[in-house]
C-alpha cells in the first residue's frame, strides 16, 4: 500500500470526521478511501459534462398530463375484523 500524506482545512476536516463516524471506519484515511472507492469513477466521469450526451430535457418529456382518477368498480376486501367504511367515525 502507497503511503500518502494530505493536508485537510479545519472545515473539509470536520466533514472527513463526519464520515468517519457515520460509517465507522478506523482513520480519516479509510474514511477517504471510502470516498474515492465509492465515488472516485463519478466525480471523473462528471466533472465537465458533455452537453451532446446530456442535453436539456424537453418540457413535454418532463411534465406529464394530470391522470384520471379511476373509481374503484368493487368493494374494498373485509379486514375480517367487522368494520364497515359506512359506519361514523366518532372523534
Amino acid at each position: 500500500m502507497a503511503n500518502s500524506r494530505i493536508v485537510l482545512d479545519p472545515d473539509i476536516r470536520a466533514v472527513v470526521d463526519q464520515i468517519q463516524s457515520k460509517t465507522k471506519t478506523a482513520s480519516p484515511s479509510q474514511a477517504i478511501a471510502l470516498m474515492v472507492s465509492r465515488y472516485g469513477r463519478h466525480l471523473i466521469e462528471t466533472w465537465e459534462l458533455d452537453p451532446n450526451r446530456y442535453p436539456d430535457p424537453s418540457p413535454s418529456s418532463s411534465y406529464t398530463q394530470p391522470v384520471q382518477a379511476i373509481a374503484p368498480t368493487a368493494e374494498p376486501a373485509s379486514m375480517g375484523d367487522g368494520f364497515k367504511f359506512t359506519e361514523p367515525i366518532e372523534l
